[in-house]
């Protein structure tokens, strides 16, 4: 979202507000279960920042879930923006689906860590769900994707997959960060990033950290009670320019998504 406490703050001319607006009309007439806030949801931890976005994560009409990102601030999280609707916890669906919520943040650093206490929480949590299906939501990518985001990913994936690997029932694994698609798989397990609602980056190692003109996007996920995911990503399609208003036009037809590192 990258959403900042000063209304006149832009990034690359487009107002992130109006940017997540317009992907919050496409969604809401889905009606989805829960949405999935995989951060950054602020641009600098602002108290006033998360004040912005409450309003429109509540216009979704739907429960949320939300992680931080490394441009969030998990006590400023806490106090400004979880509620009754805004959950950062744990989420039990119907249809037999547990959502585990990990928070790979390292204050004050762009790249993720889990220490020991995560990686014990998370093998916990796996284990209270052990009768379910399993969606692990990070912000940080643990899978090579082929971009400068490489370097600023999660540091210690192979402490998350030994903790993945003792337990069978995860089907899939999603993260935000990237700023573009990803899609592959690890020992069964779907890993997705997930395209920005405000500014997407350049995916080739080496276009350093530019912008592309693609709009923005969302992830549109399908849990089915054998364990399937069914995912597409569905873009915005309005070529953003500085102070456009909200076009929540939705291409029914998004491009296929992109396979392995991009």
């Amino acid at each position: 979202f990258h959403i900042n406490a000063d209304p006149s703050e832009r990034a690359e001319g487009r107002d992130t507000l109006k940017t997540l607006g317009a992907v919050v009309e496409a969604v809401r007439p889905e009606v989805p279960d829960l949405v999935l806030a995989t951060g950054d949801l602020v641009n600098h931890g602002s108290p006033a920042a998360y004040g912005r976005l409450r309003p429109l994560l509540h216009r979704l009409g739907r429960p949320v879930a939300a992680i931080p990102g490394n441009h969030d601030l998990v006590a400023a999280m806490q106090e400004h923006l979880a509620d009754d609707v805004i959950s950062l916890e744990r989420v039990r669906l119907a249809g037999g689906w547990s959502i585990v919520l990990l928070d790979s943040t390292v204050e004050g650093e762009h790249h993720g860590h889990l220490g020991p206490d995560r990686l014990a929480l998370l093998d916990r949590q796996l284990g209270e769900a052990a009768g379910d299906h399993v969606l692990i939501v990070m912000h940080h990518q643990p899978a090579p994707i082929g971009s400068p985001f490489d370097d600023v990913g999660l540091d210690n994936a192979e402490g998350l997959y030994a903790v993945m690997d003792r337990h069978a029932h995860i089907c899939g694994l999603l993260w935000g960060h990237i700023h573009h698609v990803h899609e592959s798989e690890r020992n069964g397990v779907r890993l997705m990033g997930t395209p920005s609602t405000c500014v997407q980056f350049k995916h080739g190692p080496h276009d350093g950290f530019g912008y592309t003109d693609e709009p923005p996007a969302y992830r549109r996920l399908a849990l089915h009670d054998d364990g399937r995911i069914e995912t597409a990503v569905v873009w915005c399609r309005r070529r953003w320019i500085t102070e456009s208003r909200v076009d929540a036009a939705i291409d029914q037809n998004p491009p296929n998504l992109r396979h392995g590192p991009t």
